[in-house]
């Protein structure tokens, strides 16, 4: 098993993608781990499983502390003068090092994630699960509002028609703003 290679179900050992759930759970503060007791239903199977996170965590620890020690041992070794160009490519290096590895670990995170079967009495929230509910009753109002006739006419419609102030140019009683130069319509008093 490689190191990204997606979570598998322990019940049937099926691939189990976990880009939605990263998604959709609940976030902590800072929006980097998922709170509360996670979980997913295997789409194979359907065994219930909770979400484990630590991989996430350790590798976020290596996001911050990797460059900062690379740039200790670099210091450690040979002091560098401020405004020569080894320290701009150190910097440089340092800065490009530091933002992509919060850019890899954003991306891989889902992948980072293990799964185990839900103990006896433990709580397990399955956010998934609610935003499915929440998808179907979406679909439910967009069946809805596709079976309603549409008003095809303008409630302006019956309107008269009006002459542009800027411009004179004659325009369709439904419209309040001249397309051409933007002049809004003068209220004849």
């Amino acid at each position: 098993m490689d190191l990204l290679d997606p979570p598998r179900c322990p019940q049937c050992n099926s691939e189990i993608a976990m880009a939605d759930f990263w998604q959709v759970a609940p976030k902590q503060s800072k929006g980097t781990f998922r709170s509360g007791s996670p979980g997913i239903v295997c789409p194979v199977c359907g065994v219930k499983l909770r979400v484990l996170q630590g991989r996430v965590r350790v590798s976020w620890l290596l996001v911050l502390v990797l460059p900062i020690g690379l740039g200790v041992l670099l210091n450690y070794l040979g002091p560098v003068d401020r405004n020569s160009v080894s320290a701009k490519i150190w910097l440089i290096g340092f800065v490009a090092l530091y933002g992509g590895g919060f850019v890899l670990q954003a991306r891989w995170a889902p992948k980072l994630l293990r799964l185990r079967f839900v103990n006896d009495g433990e709580s397990v929230e399955y956010p998934l699960v609610i935003r499915a509910r929440e998808l179907a009753e979406d679909r439910a109002t967009e069946a809805r509002l596709l079976e309603e006739p549409l008003e095809l006419e303008s409630p302006d419609v019956g309107k008269p028609a009006w002459t542009c102030a800027k411009c004179r140019e004659e325009n369709p009683g439904n419209f309040n703003i001249f397309w051409k130069c933007q002049t809004a319509r003068s209220v004849p008093s």
